[in-house]
């Protein structure tokens, strides 16, 4: 299921499975004025993708048995997110934040996390890309 919000130019695509973290994300994100596509699964991701005008997108690591592997192989797609991805990973594994940094993630994002941290993190990714 995809949830759509309205707004600026900035297109944002979760891809998270946990629905508690997935309206968190959305609500703070289009409250900071971004258009947001949230989907609980890579295959819906894929779907998000290929219609197109993705600008960022924000990737459980863990979803569907290995979001990085997701991450890293959108780059080698024309449907790739404008500016790269950011990686959502657990706290609790120490490993994760260099994997998704060596499977291309433009950043990280650690669970548990401070919404506006998030914000921040997502501006800063787009004015980066946009320099």
């Amino acid at each position: 299921m995809t949830v759509e919000a309205t707004s600026r130019a900035s297109h944002l695509l979760i891809v998270e499975d946990e629905p508690m973290i997935g309206r968190i994300l959305e609500h703070k994100l289009v409250r900071e004025g971004h258009r947001v596509s949230w989907v609980r699964s890579l295959a819906e991701a894929e779907h998000v993708l290929a219609a197109g005008g993705v600008d960022l997108a924000l990737v459980d690591a863990t979803l569907d048995g290995d979001g990085l592997e997701f991450g890293a192989s959108m780059a080698a797609t024309q449907a790739a997110p404008r500016w790269g991805w950011l990686a959502l990973v657990e706290g609790r594994d120490g490993w994760a934040p260099g994997r998704a940094l060596a499977a291309g993630a433009a950043g990280v994002v650690v669970k548990p996390f401070k919404p506006t941290a998030v914000a921040v993190q997502v501006d800063a990714a787009l004015r980066g890309a946009a320099a």
